[in-house]
This record gives C-alpha cells, structure tokens and sequence, in this order.
C-alpha cells in the first residue's frame, strides 16, 4: 500500500465512487484510487430493469451485473459501508435475547412433560401391581386355610416315608446348624467390633504417646516415676563419680557423660537382645532338624509356639509324649502305608482290567491292507528305585510299631521319616532354593508299565509287528495307526469295564485323515466307530474326497472374506436328493 497518494478529480456522480466522501488522511489517495477501479466502480441504477448495458452495475438492492456475468442482491437494505458496527451487535444482542427467551420457554416445557412422565410412570406402576395381585394372595382367611391343608398333606407324605423323615430330619438339623452358625457369627461380628474399638483406643494411645514424648522433646522436661528417678539418679552417680553429682557448675559436662553412658548401656542391651535371638534361632533350627515341622518357624518370632510346644511336654511328661509318639508311628503304619502297598499293587491290576474291554473292541476292527488286528500290550517295567520303595514300603508297612523294642523305635522312625521325605510334595525352602522330590517318580504307576501295540495276523494270528513310535510308516499309515491309538486312548479315559459305550461319545477332528487315502481314512474311521465314538471332522474341501464314502452327512461351512459372516450349506447325493 502506497501512502500520501494525491487526490483524484471529482468522478461521476451516477457510479459509487461518486457517491462517496472520502475522510482526509494518508490512506485517502490509496483508497479513492481502489474504488474508482473498473472492477469496483460500478454504475448505480434504481432496479434490476436497468441492468442491461455496458460496464459494471449495480441496485440499490445490491444485485450486480457486468455483461453475461452477475449476482443477486441482498433482501434487506441495511448499510454495510460506514465507520461503526454498532448497529449490528445491537441486532444481533436482540437476536440472542429472543433466542435464550425461546430456550427458557423450551426448558420450562420439557420440565413440565418430564414431571408428568415420572407420574404417569408412578401410576402404570400401582395399576400393574394391582392388576397383577390375586385375591388368594390377600385373602388371610384362605392363606390360612390352604397353610393348613399343605401342612396336613405334607404330615402323611413324611408318616408315609422313611426316606423323606430322614431328609426332614437332616433337614431340621441343618437348619438348627445354620441358626447355631448365624449365632456364632453375630457373636464374632460382636468381637470384632469389640477388637476395632480396643484397637481404635490403642491408636489414640500410641498417638498421645507419641505426642508427650515429642513435647518432651520440645521442651526439654521429662515426667518420670519413682523408680525410674531412683534408677537415673544412680546412674547419674555413677556415670560422675568420683566428681560430686550435686555440683551444678559441671552440670552439663555430667549430663553429657551420663548420656554417653546410657547410650553405651542400650548398646550392650541391644546387642544382648540380638546375642539371645541367634541363640534362640540356633535352638529352634536344632529343634526341627531333630523332629522337622513345616509350621514351625526358627526365628525368635516363633518363641510362643515352641514356649506351647514345652508346657505342652511339661503338662503330659515325657512317658505319656513317648507312648503318643508310638501310638502315631502306629498309624503311620497301619493307616497309611499299608493301603499305599494296597494301591500300588491294585492300580496297575486295574489298568490291565481295563485294558481287556479295549482289546475285545480291536479284535473286530480291521488294521491296515492285510485286514490284520492290534492288541494294546502292557508290560510291568521294575526300575530299580521304585523296587527299592516297594521294598521299604513293604518292610514298614510289615512291622508294627507297638511290636518294636524301645531300643529300635528310634531307628524306625528314623527310616520311617527318611522314607516319608521321598513322598512330600516339591516346595520351597527357607533360603528360597526350590526343593524337589521323588513323589510322583515313585507313586505315579503309569510311569512303572510300558504300553505298546501289537500287530497279529487276522488269520493265524502270528504277531507281525510291534508299534512303541510311528517310525518310518507313511502319511496314510501313520494316520491310521494314530486314529487306533488314539481312539482307544480316549477310550480308556472315558468308558471302563462297566460300559459297552463311553461316557462322551462325540469327537471332533480338525484336519483329520487328510493324508490318508480313502482306504486308509475308511478304516480309521471304522476303529472310531467301532470304539464307541462319533467322529465329527473339519477338512479344507480338497481333502473332503478321502473321507466322502465313509461319511453320513456332509456340511460345506463358507465364510464372506469381506462381511466375516459364515453359513452352513447341507450336501446330499443327487439320488438320495431326488428320493
């Protein structure tokens, strides 16, 4: 912009820059010459009838024109040329007023509607509840009576069973039980509130404590009993001796010595303290290797469970401890051991059992090309640990203990402790190391038989081969064979001897048999069937081809890649469609 420009000549009075009064200052120049443009400088005619002609025009109403090319005007004839906007935010004051008087009225209104919704809801409330009540249900006279007569019915039906007056009993008792129990929980509700209210009193206590020993610390003053006078006084003494403890003149160099003193006395107790916790700890630790006890600690915090555990042996004498320790070396006998042996030698008994009905299922089923059979074989392994368990277990489960002499009880408990440490479960000890065991090595009996399967010849049933791996067998075989094994797997799992059927029949197989041939898939699905099971597989559709002439009923699953939406389409046979 160029400033101090000289004054234009009077222009045409009919165009707008004509009709304007340009104020003077610096800018005059500039901005007569912007208006007095061609582009802008347009002539002024009364209406849109005059518009035709040459150059630029204009209306009063503001619509323009300049050859083929134009514009609307505006409806209103408010002045947009001038030096103040005051009219215009008084118009638009008076438009917000009328527009928030119009809100109010809104607000008010929706107020009103909400408050008679609320009523009108209130009311279908009442209405449906007195719609929904039955004159039985208020009526007391017939309540009663129909009590009565529940009551009556109820009578004969108890005299008429044993059964149900026992569950009636039962029933009486667990409800006496459960009256008892709520008791006893409002009791304990009761201590609680108790305990809160001890405890609430021994905070204000530490708090007010805690407040006098900080005043005392503020001011200097110390309140202090009889004896604790009588006590400072003589360590006072002693800690200024052989000076005259009376002497005020030195009384801070005394005072001084006699908190050197102090502190050198809290030394030793605190150092008597921690002297007589590792001793206890040593004692403790002593303690449970001599006689191990996982809820016993060895810190000097389980100082009242071993004080319980001496008063305990003070109270009953060590007669009556040693014929208590025999009396449970007894049972560790009697009640544990022995049924251990029991199980141990039952479990893979019942294995064997249960095999049998597997095997009877196999022997129908045909394996492989050759239509040969399988037969799940078990085998007793004895590793030499679990032969040396059996052999301890069956020298301690043998003997009893209240048949020991006094000079041999100690050395069976001895042995009967290191053979009960084979048994704990792994845990973690006091230096946090995890410490492992040999329970489930020795326990698990799984692990002390070997199943494999065996192959015979269907006609003079010579054994052909023995599968422990898959080896090198082929795609199709190895399906196969898996499909038996598995089958009778989850056989074992879900039937016993007791059932022609397992207790879970149907299976499903993801991808299954889809490196198996027809042949091949054929069988594996037979050994399925003939286990009791009903297969249902999911094969991608080029592999459905292997499996489509051993199948009841065929569903083609198909999912929109864009939507993600799936459906199921049935697949039937032309001629089973047709018939």
């Amino acid at each position: 912009m160029h400033l101090d420009l000289p004054d234009l000549e009077p222009t045409d009075p009919e165009r707008v820059a004509g009709k304007l009064v340009f104020k003077e200052s610096r800018f005059a120049g500039w901005v007569q010459a912007h208006v007095a443009d061609p582009s802008r400088n347009a002539l002024c005619v009364e209406d849109a009838s005059a518009l035709a002609g040459p150059g630029l025009r204009v209306t009063l109403a503001g619509q323009t024109r300049s050859g083929r090319r134009g514009a609307h005007g505006r409806n209103d004839l408010r002045s947009i040329i001038g030096f103040s906007n005051t009219d215009a935010l008084d118009d638009v004051d008076n438009e917000l007023t009328d527009i928030e008087e119009s809100l109010q009225a809104l607000d008010n209104e929706v107020g009103d509607i909400d408050h008679r919704i609320r009523v009108l809801e209130l009311q279908r409330t009442a209405w449906e509840a007195v719609a929904s009540a039955r004159f039985d249900d208020i009526d007391v006279t017939g309540s009663e009576e129909r009590i009565g007569e529940l009551e009556g019915r109820r009578e004969q039906l108890l005299g008429a069973d044993d059964k149900l007056q026992v569950l009636q009993s039962q029933i009486d008792d667990l409800a006496a039980r459960l009256e008892t129990t709520k008791q006893q929980r409002y009791g304990l509700k009761q201590r609680q509130q108790q305990l809160n209210g001890e405890h609430g009193e021994l905070v204000d206590s530490e708090d007010l404590v805690k407040d006098r020993i900080e005043a005392m610390e503020r001011s200097g003053r110390v309140s202090l009993s009889d004896e604790q006078q009588h006590a400072l006084a003589a360590e006072f003494a002693a800690a200024v001796a052989p000076d005259d403890p009376d002497e005020l003149d030195r009384f801070q160099t005394n005072s001084q010595r006699l908190a050197e003193r102090l502190r050198a006395a809290v030394g030793d107790a605190e150092a008597e303290v921690r002297r007589t916790e590792d001793e206890l700890a040593s004692i403790f630790r002593l303690y449970k290797a001599r006689w191990e006890s996982p809820n016993l600690g060895a810190s000097a915090d389980a100082y009242p469970d071993f004080a319980r555990i001496l008063v305990d042996i003070r109270s009953t004498g060590l007669a009556g401890r040693r014929a208590e320790w025999r009396r449970r070396l007894t049972e560790w006998s009697g009640q544990d051991l022995v049924p251990l042996l029991g199980a141990m030698a039952s479990s893979v008994e019942e294995i064997e059992d249960r095999l049998e009905p597997i095997n009877a299922i196999l022997r129908r089923l045909e394996f492989g090309s050759a239509s040969d059979h399988l037969r799940i074989r078990l085998r007793r392994l004895s590793p030499a640990h679990v032969q040396v368990f059996l052999k301890d277990l069956r020298s301690l489960a043998g003997d009893q203990a209240a048949d020991i002499a006094e000079a041999d009880l100690e050395k069976r408990f001895a042995d009967l402790s290191r053979f009960m440490k084979q048994l704990r479960k792994p845990f973690v000890g006091e230096d946090g190391a995890p410490v492992t065991s040999e329970r489930d090595r020795l326990l698990d009996v799984r692990r002390h038989v070997e199943i494999s399967a065996e192959r015979y010849d269907h006609l003079t049933g010579e054994l052909r081969a023995t599968y422990r791996t898959l080896g090198e067998k082929s795609g199709g075989e190895s399906q196969e064979l898996v499909a038996f094994i598995v089958g009778s797997a989850l056989r074992f799992r879900l039937g016993d001897e007791l059932r022609s059927r397992p207790r879970f029949a149907p299976v499903f197989l993801d991808e299954g048999f889809v490196k198996a041939d027809s042949e091949f898939a054929g069988r594996a699905v037979q050994a399925w069937k003939g286990l009791g099971f009903q297969l249902i597989i999911g094969v991608p559709l080029d592999k459905v081809t292997g499996l489509e002439p051993h199948m009841d009923e065929l569903l083609a699953i198909t999912k929109n890649p864009r939507t993600h939406q799936s459906w199921i389409t049935p697949i039937r046979d032309v001629d089973a469609a047709a018939g």
